[in-house]
């Protein structure tokens, strides 16, 4: 008999800051959100009440951070996220820096605040050092020459693989790189380090055979594509269709 399939988390990226739109990706049944306050466009404000519409749904709420702002892994939990994926994190240095910023002492230097308690319990403070995450993203060619020393470090939980931008800094295409010999090892390596260390390996898929050679690979969660590629993607097949069946005289 054969052992069980490894369980995937299953994600999805979020870039419209509208609690409605996070109700109907818990809704849909996503094991993971990342909020993406990167690329996307939330403010604080409306950060809170997605990540909280989130959890209400059923989904774990996660928060992308911007580059090389290491006060923002602090605010993304205190605002209830419960984990941050910090983006272009390519030295030890910055791992480092990161991870003291997202765990409370003795581990790291997060102070005690904001009003987290009232959602997740009174014990909060005690058990947020095991129960948030803190996964940053292994997404260029200089992260990756130290992933082995970046996947040792204490608070730090896990990565997360961008494989575009890595891509990018290894001078391929940004698109059809996925064959790329060094490109597959790049990321094989990093998937090596992080289980090596008993860390979470995540990494963004686009397509359905990409999701699928991850999960075959085993990584332990993958996000496919976003709310807004889901809606362009639908609304411009399902426009195509009626344009072929509709006059061609627009009022």
């Amino acid at each position: 008999m054969s052992p069980p399939a490894k369980s995937v988390a299953l994600g999805i990226w979020q870039q419209f800051p509208l609690p409605m739109v996070s109700r109907l990706l818990g809704r849909m049944g996503w094991d993971w959100v990342v909020l993406d306050m990167q690329h996307g466009s939330p403010n604080t404000e409306t950060a809170y009440e997605c990540v909280h519409t989130l959890h209400a749904a059923g989904a774990r709420p996660l928060l992308r951070t911007s580059v090389d702002m290491v006060s923002e892994v602090q605010r993304a939990l205190d605002l209830g996220a419960l984990g941050v994926v910090v983006p272009m994190v390519n030295s030890i240095d910055e791992a480092q820096a990161v991870a003291h910023a997202a765990k409370y002492p003795p581990l790291g230097c997060r102070s005690v605040g904001s009003d987290v308690t009232w959602h997740y319990g009174d014990d909060y403070y005690e058990r947020a050092n095991e129960q948030t995450l803190l996964l940053v993203q292994i997404e260029h060619i200089d992260a990756v020459n130290h992933v082995e020393q970046i996947m040792a470090i204490p608070g730090v939980d896990g990565c997360f693989i961008g494989p575009t931008d890595l891509a990018l800094s290894m001078g391929l295409p940004r698109i059809g790189y996925e064959d790329n010999r060094d490109h597959r090892a790049a990321i094989s390596r990093t998937l090596k380090a992080s289980h090596t260390h008993g860390k979470l390996a995540c990494c963004n898929t686009y397509t359905m055979r990409d999701a699928e050679d991850r999960i075959a690979a085993g990584f332990d969660a993958i996000t496919f594509k976003s709310e807004a590629d889901l809606f362009m993607s639908a609304g411009t097949s399902l426009l195509a269709g009626l344009r072929e069946r509709a006059p061609s005289n627009a009022p």
